[in-house]
């Protein structure tokens, strides 16, 4: 139900769930008695269907509201959480009601009676129920339907990657055989160039085997470490790196290679004063990442900058981590910043 949008269907429902109340309690009330309520003055029928139509659109606005509150809860849903929604339904739909029906029978100088309190809130309360209920398995249906298309998605997304690397699979394969060659023809004392074809290795085989896993922060951070200390080989001695993790990023799972965007176009770009600052925080259950880099004063142009990283990121942030993600790039005349939140 799009309450937001309030379609047609938000404002017919009220009516049907209104005549539906009034004509089974009149139908359980009046039934056993013989009574016919449609020879009744018509202003009493007319305040009874009135205050129906009020309480079924207030309960039409009390619905959505929980609609859209729980909504965030459905795609983890307990049944103490599930039984939790109901109770509240009845709790607002009682607190609802009742005033209303004392009100209706002091208007009608009609006397209330514990037979109308009872069948009044029983044929009330089912058919809101059954109104909830109805719209709030459609909202799970939608939801689980959805995380079918998005798991979907992500398999497709990975068996494109791996069908990429099989295709490419003979070169990096060749590649560190290659490496591993030149590694053992340097001489032991040769060890600056020794060091930095074991940490190009190290690089190649956590991007070609990890791509498709999960792996502990601790991994990814030390995937990033490596990389920028293979960089800063080639770097200009001048750039001065700041860099700072929090200890408690050890083992929670996260997807492999979404930091390391971050960290390659800051290494790309930096100029300027020549400066970079990394850091990574735990917030709850949550990953603070930030990269900010020094630029020149005649800045790249904004499309320049990123690029295909970038957009290749957003695009397996929103696939892998849908709702749980956050990530916002800013520029001034002299810095560029990315900040990345992700829920583990």
């Amino acid at each position: 139900m799009k309450t937001k949008k309030y379609n047609v269907w938000f404002w017919i429902v009220p009516l049907i769930f209104a005549a539906v109340v009034m004509a089974g309690i009149r139908l359980v009330s009046d039934t056993p008695t013989g009574y016919k309520f449609w020879e009744r003055p018509l202003e009493w029928n007319l305040i009874e269907f009135g205050f129906a139509i009020i309480i079924a659109y207030l309960c039409q606005f009390i619905i959505s509201y929980l609609l859209e509150k729980n909504s965030k809860h459905t795609g983890k849903l307990t049944f103490k959480m599930f039984l939790s929604e109901y109770l509240l339904v009845l709790a607002a739909g009682i607190i609802l009601f009742n005033p209303c029906l004392v009100l209706i029978h002091y208007l009608i100088n009609d006397p209330l009676g514990i037979d109308d309190i009872t069948i009044a809130n029983t044929i009330f309360l089912l058919v809101l129920i059954i109104i909830y209920s109805f719209f709030r398995g459609n909202q799970i249906l939608n939801a689980y339907i959805d995380q079918k298309l998005q798991t979907q998605k992500i398999k497709n997304m990975q068996i494109e990657t791996e069908l990429k690397f099989l295709k490419a699979q003979f070169h990096p394969h060749f590649l560190f055989n290659a490496l591993n060659t030149i590694y053992f023809q340097i001489d032991e004392k040769n060890e600056t160039p020794r060091k930095t074809i074991e940490q190009l290795s190290d690089l190649l085989r956590y991007q070609l085997y990890d791509v498709n896993q999960t792996v502990t922060i601790e991994q990814e951070i030390n995937f990033l470490l490596t990389y920028i200390n293979l960089q800063k080989v080639r770097m200009k001695e001048s750039l001065k790196l700041d860099i700072s993790f929090d200890p408690q990023l050890k083992n929670q799972k996260i997807h492999s290679l979404l930091l390391f965007p971050l960290v390659e176009n800051a290494l790309k770009y930096v100029g300027g004063e020549y400066w970079i600052k990394i850091d990574g925080k735990l917030d709850g259950n949550r990953l603070l990442f930030e990269v900010v880099n020094a630029i020149p004063q005649t800045p790249f142009p904004s499309s320049k900058i990123g690029g295909i990283g970038l957009e290749n990121l957003r695009r397996r942030l929103e696939l892998l981590y849908p709702g749980k993600h956050r990530l916002m790039i800013s520029k001034t005349t002299d810095s560029y910043k990315a900040n990345l939140m992700i829920e583990f």
